[in-house]
């Protein structure tokens, strides 16, 4: 058990609004603990910090909220935060308070990835007032929803771009039908296969005989099929049925 980090929502957007308006805060002057046991490892904060600080290298030091840099950023990203965080309490990663507190934390990287113009990015990418829009969690969900076993566990997590994550993955509550969640992964990369028969990607974008049309139909199955008990090759054919007629990608 561990004794780990934890900031409220309304005590970070205090801290949020103090900084914003030029005001020295600290962090640690308002984090609070939960959980019982052994201190949080400070070492796996600054493995998180290291690991997120050489990626963002890699990329231009100013983003809009949705370039497609930015996109390919998280795509990276979501691996560096799982794998910095793989032997944290699972406690604690069930707790949105602990990830306010990390998004807050590391709120260099949240203001780099969306704010712009000289504006700060919004409260919900810290976890305030929509908690799963956090930055922090939605990378480390992202990475958890796509691993599975391989000789690239993450190949899926880093696949797909940010509107299939976040408009047809993450905020459709994926995260207990991870099966479907990967055979939809599988479908836009083109690797879903199904006795033999490829599957081929679906256009994107705001065409509605594409990708979303599915989403759509996966939402209304939904009620009539529990999909956390799907097996893998029971979500594949799923998926593979309810595509058949949309619109691909030549």
């Amino acid at each position: 058990m561990t004794r780990y980090p934890v900031l409220h929502q309304e005590d970070a957007k205090h801290y949020l609004s103090a900084r914003d308006a030029g005001e020295q805060v600290f962090v640690d002057d308002i984090r609070q603990w939960a959980g019982s046991g052994e201190d949080f490892p400070t070492a796996t904060i600054n493995t998180l910090r290291d690991g997120l600080s050489k990626l963002r290298k890699k990329y231009p030091v100013t983003l809009r909220s949705r370039d497609p840099e930015g996109g390919r950023f998280e795509s990276e990203a979501c691996v560096v935060v799982h794998k910095s965080l793989v032997n944290v309490d699972r406690r604690a990663l069930a707790d949105h308070d602990f990830w306010t507190y990390l998004a807050v934390e590391f709120a260099d990287i949240v203001e780099w990835r969306f704010g712009s113009n000289g504006k700060a990015s919004q409260l919900r990418n810290y976890g305030i007032g929509a908690r799963s829009e956090n930055l922090l969690f939605r990378l480390w969900l992202r990475a958890d929803m796509g691993r599975e076993p391989g000789s690239d566990p993450y190949d899926l997590a880093r696949s797909g771009d940010q509107d299939l994550w976040r408009s047809h993955l993450l905020r459709q509550n994926f995260a207990n039908a991870r099966c479907v969640a990967r055979s939809l992964l599988r479908l836009q990369t083109g690797k879903l296969v199904v006795s033999s028969r490829p599957a081929k990607r679906l256009v994107g974008g705001d065409d509605p005989a594409g990708v979303r049309t599915l989403a759509k139909r996966l939402r209304r199955i939904r009620a009539n099929v529990v999909f956390e008990y799907l097996s893998a090759k029971q979500a594949d054919a799923l998926v593979y049925e309810l595509s058949r007629d949309l619109k691909q990608v030549k």
